[in-house]
């Protein structure tokens, strides 16, 4: 059974046209080629490494796949990746 809260927050949503985003606190994942993407909603990060970055999301986990990947910032809630990319899962 779905939660009154979940509900009303959908309702909102919808009736006041508000991002998805804001009130779900979803992850926002901008891509600007194959060299650059800002990560924002995540919760923490799992792994980092220079092949592979996971991040600890609301809804799950996101890995992030490629070469020579490094985390140019990161503040609480968003972060900046650049490197090679090659791929994005959702676990």
């Amino acid at each position: 059974m779905e939660k009154i809260s979940n509900i009303v927050s959908r309702y909102m949503a919808e009736s006041l046209k508000m991002p998805k985003d804001l009130v779900y606190g979803d992850v926002l994942i901008q891509v600007s080629g194959r060299h650059e993407v800002y990560v924002e909603n995540y919760k923490n990060i799992i792994e980092y490494t220079e092949n592979s970055i996971r991040l600890q999301t609301k809804s799950g986990k996101l890995s992030i796949s490629g070469k020579q990947l490094h985390i140019e910032y990161y503040t609480g809630e968003e972060m900046k990746i650049t490197g090679y990319l090659s791929e994005f899962k959702y676990e």
